[in-house]
């Protein structure tokens, strides 16, 4: 019986949402007035975001598997110690709670798809607005003292 529960609590666990901050845009409204040091910080986080997103997708695959695997090693734990056959609907609580936690999977791996279309976008417009401000332009040079008149005698 503790292993339905534990089974119940990974379930409840893995259908709760953690609390995320504001979705990411392509374009805010100060993106224009941005210095060529913010806008390349800026890009570098669109970086980190979209390793993030990644690890999310990762480690949500793994949940998912790991899931399965609970729920196939309980199944078959209650199939060989008689549970199934004194309690029917034990082995639908072991595959549902799978199913929620491959449908937690599948949302967050959406969510980090589109993260990582949307930093890739905002990359690229990045890009653009580095470009177009010359950052990567060497410093003008300084204009030459004009030379000093010497003796011109022969």
């Amino acid at each position: 019986m503790n292993r339905l529960m534990m089974l119940g609590a990974l379930c409840a666990g893995l259908a709760v949402t953690p609390a995320t901050a504001q979705p990411l845009q392509v374009s805010y409204p100060g993106d224009a007035t941005m210095d060529c040091p913010t806008i390349a910080a800026e890009a570098s986080r669109m970086d980190l975001l979209v390793a993030d997103a990644n690890a999310q997708i990762a480690k949500a695959e793994g949940q998912a598997r790991g899931a399965n695997f609970g729920a196939s090693v309980a199944v078959e734990g209650m199939l060989r110690t008689g549970l199934l056959g004194r309690m029917p609907g034990a082995g639908q609580i072991a595959n549902q709670a799978a199913n929620v936690a491959r449908q937690r999977a599948e949302q967050v791996k959406a969510q980090a798809a589109a993260d990582i279309q949307t930093a890739g976008t905002r990359k690229a417009l990045l890009s653009g607005l580095y470009a177009g401000k010359a950052c990567d332009a060497p410093p003008p040079a300084l204009p030459e003292a004009p030379a000093a008149a010497g003796p011109t005698g022969s």
